[in-house]
């Protein structure tokens, strides 16, 4: 007799209807607590055994991201490489010899010596010390693994299309043309282990074996090649390696949209 007792729900209306009365038995509603329970107990049995698997993938995720770090390293230092081959056949190609940096340092130097007396190029001409533009740092030197661009050996000066480009020191141009990354592209070198590089160039003005003056205009600002937009990319190299423009050119720090 328990078993097929009932339980009777009453809605009483705020309004003046009639009372309605539901007859329960108690067996349903032993039911629904059962299918409930059931329900309950298999979510919680899930995320269970979710979490063996929450924790599989955050330490593949962790290992891919590893991976992916490693595959930009190794991305960058080939593309470093083909730079620096790059730029080693331009300058081999451009004075007409086959040398090696490491054998004959002096080589270029004898080369510059052949300038005509009316050109002369004096030790202090060869030192960068004219900005080639005015204009805002985008983009600071940086020699670091990121995953956003590594190997950056030079800055990146934000101006106006078109805004003339001016040799930071006196020398001899030794490649005036076009590559994939910096598209019109000028490298001058200033004697003395001094080379400056001027990239992303709308048009290069002057060229191959061009004996160029401090201050003279050699090119325009523009977005040639691998560029977000017109701006200058400057490098300075002495002694086959990179130095920060920064050194050299310190106002330029005022004007750096990169510092916090």
């Amino acid at each position: 007799m328990l078993m097929n007792k009932k339980f009777t729900l009453l809605l009483i209306p705020d309004d003046e209807s009639g009372t309605q009365s539901y007859d329960i038995s108690k067996n349903f509603i032993i039911f629904i607590i059962i299918l409930i329970s059931v329900f309950l107990i298999g979510v919680i049995f899930i995320i269970i055994n979710s979490f063996p698997a929450i924790n599989e993938y955050d330490v593949l995720n962790k290992k891919y991201n590893e991976l992916a770090q490693e595959r930009m390293k190794v991305i960058e230092l080939t593309k470093g490489l083909k730079r620096i081959k790059q730029m080693d056949n331009f300058v081999r190609k451009s004075l007409g010899t086959e040398f090696n940096f490491s054998q004959n340092p002096k080589i270029i130097d004898s080369v510059l010596m052949l300038i005509p007396e009316n050109n002369i190029i004096t030790f202090s001409d060869n030192i960068p010390s004219v900005p080639p533009i005015e204009g805002f740092i985008s983009q600071r030197m940086e020699n670091k693994f990121s995953m956003v661009d590594d190997f950056h050996n030079g800055i990146d000066i934000v101006a106006k299309q078109g805004t003339p480009i001016k040799a930071s020191a006196s020398g001899l141009v030794v490649f005036s043309g076009w590559t994939y990354e910096m598209g019109n592209q000028v490298i001058i070198y200033h004697g003395d282990g001094y080379f400056t590089h001027y990239g992303h160039n709308q048009q290069n003005l002057k060229f191959q074996l061009d004996i160029v003056k401090r201050g003279e205009v050699i090119g325009l600002v523009g977005n040639s090649g691998v560029s977000s937009g017109p701006h200058l990319h400057f490098e300075i190299w002495k002694d086959k390696k990179s130095i920060d423009p920064l050194i050299y050119f310190p106002e330029f720090k005022k004007m750096d949209l990169t510092s916090n």
